[in-house]
């Protein structure tokens, strides 16, 4: 399995996912809100890769909320101000390298999703194959945002795309997850690659 994380498309200048991140959450408004299970998903992450409570209680103050309901929608920009602290924190444990950081934080939660009444639903739907792969991404992306609802296209017998118009959360992080995704439905010879389409829109491109 392989994921790949693509250099600014159409732009000489090389990704930076930290810059990334705070320019998505530069547009994140009080409009935009996420369900709370990806904040406690975020939260076992952290736990779980720093093995530091005292780490997971910075990362929840810097979100500026309290506690989380799994099925309450909370602000969005909370979520990315708990993924920014929590990459940062982490990033030491992967040479520094803030985008590592935020694809295995983003492998983590993808596996704590799965975990959920919402991720088991998912896999039951989904079966075992790539392209039940890319079905169950979809109906992932559909419960866990309010907003920019994803698409699936086939670009081939053995690829597609999942098309998101809008999401804030930054391109490592979404590989990390659909890698997760796939690692629990036992597909192994995928390819993942998460590609920035627009300031908010990004495609997932899936090849097996």
């Amino acid at each position: 399995m392989r994921m790949g994380t693509e250099s600014n498309p159409g732009n000489d200048i090389a990704y930076d996912a930290e810059k990334d991140l705070q320019h998505r959450l530069s547009l994140a408004t009080p409009q935009h809100t996420t369900r709370g299970f990806l904040f406690t998903s975020m939260l076992r992450v952290v736990r779980e890769l720093g093995q530091n409570e005292a780490m997971v209680q910075r990362c929840l103050a810097a979100s500026g909320e309290k506690s989380f309901a799994e099925f309450f929608n909370y602000p969005t920009r909370s979520l990315l101000l708990l993924l920014s602290a929590a990459a940062r924190a982490l990033s030491p444990r992967y040479n520094d390298n803030f985008e590592e950081a935020l694809r295995q934080i983003g492998f983590k939660a993808g596996q704590s999703y799965m975990e959920t009444a919402v991720g088991r639903t998912a896999l039951q739907q989904a079966g075992g194959g790539p392209q039940q792969f890319m079905i169950a991404l979809q109906t992932l992306y559909w419960v866990v945002t309010t907003y920019g609802k994803p698409a699936v296209s086939w670009t081939g017998p053995n690829s597609g795309v999942i098309t998101i118009q809008r999401t804030f959360l930054p391109l490592a992080y979404h590989e990390g997850g659909a890698w997760a995704i796939a690692q629990k439905l036992g597909i192994k010879l995928v390819s993942v690659r998460a590609r920035k389409t627009g300031d908010l829109s990004i495609d997932l491109e899936v090849s097996w």
